[in-house]
């Protein structure tokens, strides 16, 4: 997984798949500098507990998908995610992305959830393109 820092005009944050990956592209001032590693970081680690359902394979259910900026953690770059049978939740420091990006990538993954599928702990083993 990758995290992009867009400078110039303000753009939406979007989710771009990638062959092996992805790469969520934030506006500049919607993620800190400092966020963008342990972002990815994070999202890598997410990311191989999932992977895309089979074409032509029934969508699945709509999981909703919700990022917390919780307010002075005990380390700044302390970030995670929590994850249910019904529900992802990421949790960060509000300094590494603003509001808006999170409920924005909050949306975009709740509508995305339908064409993923968990996968069991090494699935993705001898993948190279994460």
């Amino acid at each position: 997984m990758h995290v992009e820092r867009v400078e110039g005009d303000y753009i939406q944050p979007e989710i771009i798949d990638l062959e092996g990956g992805c790469l969520f592209r934030l506006h500049a001032s919607d993620i800190s500098e400092a966020g963008i590693k342990p972002l990815a970081q994070l999202l890598t680690e997410q990311a191989k507990r999932w992977a895309p359902r089979p074409p032509g394979s029934p969508l699945g259910p709509v999981i909703p998908v919700s990022w917390e900026r919780i307010p002075n953690p005990p380390d700044p770059l302390a970030i995670g995610v929590e994850e249910t049978a019904v529900s992802i939740t990421y949790k960060l420091d509000p300094s590494l992305i603003s509001q808006r990006a999170a409920d924005y990538l909050g949306r975009l993954d709740t509508a995305r959830s339908p064409y993923w599928q968990r996968v069991p702990e090494g699935y993705h083993d001898g993948d190279d393109a994460e």
